[in-house]
């Protein structure tokens, strides 16, 4: 997690919006930087977080992917590296 990505985040997601975070299944490192957005989101002020969750996608899911769900909820999905 760095700043350039943080400032992304910041543009793209409301802080009250709720946000669900899921990493790809078995991937570590996916896992791991998931947790590290995770944390990252609680410690800027953003309360309504969910997740780490894991899940097995048909397609692969290869790096960060923000999806907006409505207005105010949002979900991140950590791929696998490129």
């Amino acid at each position: 997690m760095d700043a350039q990505l943080g400032a992304q985040l910041k543009q793209h997601i409301p802080s009250p919006a709720k946000i669900t975070i899921t990493a790809i299944l078995g991937d570590s490192e996916a896992f791991g930087f998931a947790n590290q957005v995770l944390a990252w989101l609680r410690e800027n002020g953003y309360s309504n977080v969910t997740g780490v969750n894991q899940a097995v996608y048909s397609q692969p899911m290869i790096g960060n992917n923000l999806k907006k769900i409505s207005e105010s909820e949002y979900d991140i999905i950590i791929g696998a590296r490129q």
